[in-house]
This record gives C-alpha cells, sequence and structure tokens, in this order.
C-alpha cells in the first residue's frame, strides 16, 4: 500500500502544479507586458495604427517576456502548491506514512528542470527572432507618423520622445513660434521661424531660426544656448533599446565570436543560460517559502511572489547597468542574481529541514 501512494504522491504534485505554472506565466506576462507598453504608448497612440499591427508587436514579445515569466512562475506554482499542501496538513500526512524531504522534492526538482528547458528553448532560438521581427513592427508603426497633421496651438505628440508646438502654420512645411520638448535628455528648443520637412532617409529635418537651446537639469542646474540657425535631424527609424536590446538580435553563434569584443556580448551570452537556470533556484525557493507560509493564504502567495518578482527584476536591470558601464565584471553580473537568490535558498532550506 505504502508503495502504491510513494509512487502516486509525486503525480499527484505534478497535477498541483502545472495548472498554476500556466496561470503563473500569464498573470506575470500580463504585469510586464503593461510596463512594455507604457514604455511604446507614444507609438501607439494617435499614430492610426491598424490593431492588427498592436497586437502581432504584443505577440512577438512574448518569447522575450516567457524566458523572465517561467522562472518566476515556477515559483509561485511551487509556493502555492506547498503552501496549500502544508495549511491543510496533507504535508503531515505524507511524511506520517514515512516519505523523506528529498522523495517530495523530487517531482518539483523534475519540474523545474523541464522549465528550465523550455525557458532555455526560447532564450537560445525565439527571443533573437522575435526581437528582430519587433523591430521591423515598430520602425512599421513609424511610417504612420506625418508632419503634416501638426496644427496651429495644438501639441503634436506623434513624434516618439518629443512634443511639438506652433504658434502659427503657413503650410505643410514653413511654421512660427516652435516649441519642441525632447524627453530623452530634458531640453527645451524654442525658434521664431521654422521649416520642416521630411527626409528619404526616414527622418525629419528641421532648420530653426533665431530661438535658444534650454537644457533643464534641475532647479539650480539650467544652461540656455542661443542661436540664429540650426538645423536638426529626427530619425523615425525606430532602435527603442528600451523594448528590444540589441544584443538580443544576435544569434548565439554571433555572440560566442564576439564574445571579447563588448561587455555587453560578454553579459547576454551568459543571461541567455542564467535566466533559464534560475527557474531550478526559485522552484526550490519556492518551495521553502511554501512551506514556511503554510497558513498564510493563496493571497500572501501571490503578493510574496509579485514582490520577489520586482526584486528579481530590479536585480537583474541593475546587475546589467553595471555591466554595461564596467564597474562589474559582465560574467559575474549576469549570474549575481542567481548566486544572490542561491545564498536565500540555502538559508531558507536549511531551516525549513531542521
Amino acid at each position: 500500500m505504502k508503495n502504491i501512494l510513494f509512487k502516486k504522491i509525486p503525480l499527484y504534485i505534478f497535477k498541483e502544479l502545472y495548472p498554476l505554472f500556466v496561470f503563473a506565466n500569464i498573470f506575470f506576462i500580463f504585469l510586464l507586458l503593461i510596463e512594455k507598453l507604457i514604455q511604446i504608448a507614444d507609438l501607439f497612440l494617435g499614430n492610426n495604427v491598424s490593431i492588427v499591427l498592436i497586437l502581432e508587436t504584443i505577440l512577438l514579445l512574448t518569447p522575450a517576456l516567457l524566458v523572465l515569466t517561467i522562472p518566476l512562475a515556477s515559483l509561485l506554482a511551487v509556493m502555492l502548491v506547498f503552501s496549500r499542501l502544508s495549511s491543510d496538513s496533507e504535508m503531515i500526512a505524507i511524511r506520517s506514512i514515512g516519505v523523506s524531504t528529498f522523495s517530495v522534492l523530487k517531482p518539483v526538482i523534475i519540474f523545474a528542470i523541464i522549465a528550465t528547458c523550455l525557458a532555455l528553448a526560447l532564450s537560445l532560438s525565439l527571443v533573437r527572432k522575435s526581437s528582430i521581427l519587433t523591430i521591423n513592427n515598430l520602425n512599421k508603426i513609424t511610417e504612420n507618423i506625418s508632419i503634416n497633421d501638426i496644427n496651429e496651438n495644438e501639441i503634436y505628440e506623434r513624434i516618439p520622445g518629443i512634443l511639438l508646438y506652433v504658434k502659427k502654420k503657413f503650410n505643410n512645411i514653413d511654421y512660427e513660434g516652435l516649441v519642441l520638448v525632447n524627453k530623452s535628455d530634458n531640453s527645451i528648443i524654442t525658434a521664431t521661424k521654422a521649416a520642416i520637412t521630411p527626409t528619404k532617409e526616414k527622418s525629419i529635418q528641421m532648420i530653426l531660426m533665431d530661438g535658444r537651446i534650454t537644457k533643464v537639469g534641475n532647479i539650480y542646474d539650467t544652461s540656455v544656448i542661443k542661436f540664429q540657425d540650426m538645423v536638426i535631424n529626427i530619425p523615425m527609424n525606430i532602435k527603442i533599446t528600451d523594448i528590444v536590446d540589441t544584443p538580443m538580435t544576435l544569434s548565439t553563434t554571433d555572440l560566442f565570436n564576439k564574445y571579447s569584443t563588448d561587455r555587453r556580448y560578454q553579459f547576454e551570452l551568459n543571461k541567455r543560460f542564467a535566466i533559464p537556470l534560475s527557474s531550478i533556484i526559485l522552484a526550490l525557493f519556492g518551495f521553502t517559502l511554501g512551506v514556511s507560509a503554510a497558513r498564510s493564504g493563496a493571497s500572501f502567495g501571490v503578493i510574496i511572489a509579485i514582490l520577489i518578482a520586482i526584486v528579481y527584476n530590479f536585480l537583474q536591470i541593475y546587475a546589467e547597468k553595471l555591466s554595461y558601464s564596467g564597474t562589474l565584471n559582465p560574467v559575474l553580473g549576469a549570474w549575481l542574481t542567481n548566486i544572490i537568490f542561491l545564498i536565500l535558498l540555502l538559508i531558507s532550506f536549511r531551516r525549513v529541514t531542521k
């Protein structure tokens, strides 16, 4: 009888894990998609972009997001399952028939390995392709931008990262009383007269006359430069590094070949392995949290998982910035989050198994 139970328990845990794993991925993808869509909202809003193109762009972002959500979903699924098993005293019943901690962990480890393989497959293949296609879609969206829609005494927001205002419009080229706000560098350009024309290189050329550039730092750091004539070009061929990072468009083979030439390539190559492998660490960490927070309920478990996801993403972004700037070794930077959570796992696992 015991042998039958021993065989059924891992299968029982598996059946509990996978529905929650699917739900958790959908949940975290939704949260990350909101963040990404906010970043590219300027492109979508007011540019007559078709709903098909918007949905296609969202779909293309999914593989890259899944690589991030699979480890987090593993954490949440395992934590909720073992929190419920512990709160319903099923863990006590399982242990009372002689099932060891390792036997209970066995299905979790197998589950985590499957999740890791899935994330690794996405990281090494689909992410690059989807990144390239996403850039192409973002560039298609910019083709909907037309400077002919600039109107007098209205703020024009169709150029990503730019706010444009004109007091007087004589035709589709000549304007008077121009104010241009560049969100990326907190600068404000004013000009008495301006001529705005599109170029063949998918950019907008502005010939500005009799104006000034105000660079806003903080209340104590504002500089003003006056000019008589100035020409600026605003590229419309979007390459938004916050949405699709350049190293992400390279194949794993290309990253290997260029490994020693750029810190970003070193970080990206290691990251493609580090993030999928974090599924194992976070799944086991979810086990210790689930057993510890047995009586806290599912809602508490979701809150804890969201907080851990925030910390996890913050550490990833912070390590990436330090690695790119040269402050941190890029190999260490890519694996830093895993190292931190591995230490937390060992501490919590020792406490749970006492």
